[in-house]
């Protein structure tokens, strides 16, 4: 797997990673995330046996950067990643954590980016992966809170040996600058692929200017580009965005349906194919992907052998001018 550095001079990291963090997606929307642990001890039917045989897969391949957070699955997904790394290296991994969404009275979920949470939650997930530091912890979505509180959440675990570095997740380029100049970033997260597309213009060349890694996260669009959906499903809750909204939505299984058949004649599958226009946008360090399975990250992990070339890249995106 090739690897590159997080930031001139830092770690290196897998040009693809394997990401444990579930975003909102159209069947599972933000608000439904913590909700999501399984009632059952079994670890065939609760997912233990899936995930360990996934990230031992994945390590196999060469993947060392692992992407999780704390509201997932109620920290369900962390703790089963804990177990499934128990008896590897740790320091060949490259471990990531997000943080600041929580459950509040009633369930209900809240974001709160303040020192006290962060600091909190950064216990939290070292004590459910059982490790003693976290080597990119980020902000995971933006809040109210003053930049000035949340900097200093990040500084005191960065200080204390809990967090290597600190990083952020789901920011605009404003909320970037703003918490860049109060303590150092080293990484931003953010959606890319080939149906949204915002931070090509935006974070990328922020990014590439300082010197800043960017992971791609949601490459295959929570599943539209990935060929999960018939067109035929409705979707109602309110977090799920433009793409999962009729007329957009039947546009957008139409286009995964055109990339599928344009990459099959080349070796290759719709979601490599969306995977390595990912990783092929300059500035991007690693494209983190979401797998179930071994053979899925298998197949996506391919994307990292060999770039596209000038021409299929062009090929694509015609396809995608289309949806």
């Amino acid at each position: 797997m090739r690897k590159c550095p997080l930031f001139p001079g830092g770690p290196e990291v897998s040009v693809i990673g394997l990401s444990l963090s579930a975003p909102p997606t159209a069947s599972l929307p933000l608000g439904q995330l913590a909700i999501l642990a399984p009632q059952t001890e079994d670890p065939a039917a609760n997912g233990e046996d899936a995930t360990a045989a996934t990230v031992a897969h994945a390590v196999a391949l060469g993947v060392n950067l692992i992407d999780t957070d704390w509201i997932t699955a109620n920290g369900h997904a962390q703790e089963l990643f804990g177990r499934a790394i128990k008896g590897l290296n740790r320091d060949s991994l490259f471990i990531t954590s997000k943080a600041g969404p929580r459950l509040a009275f009633k369930g209900d979920l809240t974001l709160d980016n303040s020192r006290a949470n962060l600091i909190n939650q950064c216990h939290d997930s070292l004590f459910r992966i059982k490790t003693s530091h976290i080597d990119l912890y980020q902000v995971h979505w933006p809040d109210s809170t003053a930049p000035a509180q949340t900097a200093r959440g990040l500084q005191d675990l960065m200080s204390g040996g809990h967090a290597r570095f600190a990083g952020v997740c789901n920011y605009s380029l404003d909320q970037v600058t703003a918490l860049a100049a109060l303590v150092e970033l080293r990484g931003v997260q953010a959606p890319l692929n080939l149906l949204n597309r915002r931070a090509l213009d935006t974070l990328l060349p922020w990014c590439r200017k300082h010197g800043v890694a960017f992971l791609a996260a949601d490459p295959l669009h929570s599943g539209l580009l990935a060929g999960r959906y018939t067109g035929d499903e409705v979707f109602t809750d309110e977090d799920r965005d433009e793409w999962f909204t009729p007329p957009a939505f039947s546009r957008a299984v139409e286009f995964a349906k055109r990339l599928e058949a344009w990459a099959q004649p080349r070796a290759m599958t719709g979601p490599r194919a969306a995977v390595a226009w990912a990783l092929a946008q300059p500035g991007v360090t690693s494209v983190l992907c979401p797998a179930h399975s071994p053979e899925v990250i298998s197949e996506l992990a391919r994307a990292a052998e060999a770039p596209l070339s000038a021409p299929d890249l062009a090929a694509i995106e015609a396809l995608a001018e289309s949806v």
